[in-house]
């Protein structure tokens, strides 16, 4: 999947923005900082999933003195179709979004239809963050390999709320539990769509991470569902019922899952520096792409913000040369355009930001 034109209006401090990337290869945005390059990526980002990665608030999203911003596309398929795809927002938080000249009633089929991967600071997460960095790092892979798996997580996530609520509300045990059935159901189909992920990823995960550290270690994936993997989930659920009821949540199930990375057996964040963090969570990044294709034979789109930042130019040279394998569209953004075309040896775009306005070349 790749984008062959890209009109973006009052978005941040791109007023009016038009261009052409390369469907396949890298595209190389640059420009001092403030100059647009990040928001030239959000805007991507969000016609995509429908948010920002950088901000919740779309006062903060549409540029001054507008009502609305808009980001129109034309998507190259899988198929070697063009298609039609955009999103407009409001400052009053109303939306339009339209697929193929249809309106929309949600972001999910934009989603579906260009994935895209985000490579930036934030990427630390992924070791040194919380388990629901990780969670969301799995369910991106589940969504676009597993069709109903939208829903599951919508049927997942209501019953999870609807037995916390009735737990914070103290009612009898008898109408909890018929919340409690259909957690249980949905938590497990949910789990095994997880579990079922994580097999088909860990190969391609270990060796994608073997090409980007060649130092001898020993990496270890360990995918934890959320409760003891020696019980099942419905003893679990009747074991905890009193503290449950107690503290008003649900403790155990999906919504506590992990997935732990260890090197020669201790995390992963404590025993890599700061730099080689940055590698390694690339290196989980672009094996996702790389399992994405292997199985449904779509490239996501790669969003690389400031690329250069801590890491050396080997490490540098590394990442760029994985994502060529990739053959997926790629933007990468970067004050010196120089640190990075030494690094290229496939077909590039460049593109200048210079105060909200983009030009080719």
């Amino acid at each position: 999947m790749a984008l062959i034109r890209l009109d973006i209006a009052n978005f941040r401090n791109l007023t009016l923005a038009e261009l052409e990337p390369l469907p396949s290869g890298f595209n190389m945005i640059y420009g001092n900082n403030g100059s647009g390059k990040t928001s030239l990526l959000e805007a991507i980002h969000f016609l995509s999933v429908g948010r920002s990665f950088r901000s919740s608030q779309t006062d903060r999203i549409i540029s001054n003195l507008s009502e609305k911003f808009s980001i129109f596309a034309h998507v190259l398929s899988h198929i070697r179709q063009s298609v039609p795809i955009g999103i407009e927002k409001n400052r009053d938080k109303s939306s339009k979004i339209r697929l193929g000249g249809e309106d929309q009633h949600s972001i999910a089929e934009l989603t579906r239809l260009i994935p895209v991967r985000l490579i930036n600071s934030q990427n630390y997460s992924l070791l040194d963050g919380g388990p629901v960095f990780r969670r969301k790092y799995l369910d991106w892979g589940v969504f676009y390999l597993k069709n109903d798996f939208l829903s599951l997580w919508q049927r997942y996530d209501r019953a999870l709320k609807q037995r916390n609520a009735a737990l914070r509300g103290k009612l009898s045990r008898k109408e909890i539990e018929i919340w409690t059935l259909e957690f249980l159901e949905s938590a497990l189909l949910f789990n095994q769509a997880r579990l079922e992920y994580v097999q088909v990823l860990t190969p391609v995960l270990l060796e994608m991470l073997a090409e980007v550290f060649n130092s001898i270690v020993e990496i270890d994936i360990e995918y934890q569902q959320g409760w003891d993997s020696e019980f099942d989930l419905d003893k679990v659920l009747t074991d905890s019922y009193l503290k449950d009821a107690w503290l008003g949540y649900t403790q155990f199930g999906p919504h506590k899952a992990d997935l732990k990375v260890l090197i020669n057996g201790v995390p992963a964040k404590d025993f890599l520096s700061r730099g080689q963090q940055k590698l390694f969570v690339c290196g989980m990044i672009l094996a996702q792409g790389k399992l994405l294709y292997k199985l449904v034979k779509k490239h996501p789109i790669f969003l690389v913000d400031d690329l250069p930042s801590e890491l050396d130019s080997n490490s540098l040279r590394k990442v760029m040369g994985l994502l060529e394998q990739q053959k997926a569209q790629v933007f990468v953004t970067a004050i010196d355009l120089e640190v990075i075309k030494e690094f290229l040896s496939c077909s590039s775009k460049m593109f200048h930001v210079k105060q909200g306005t983009i030009i080719q070349g």
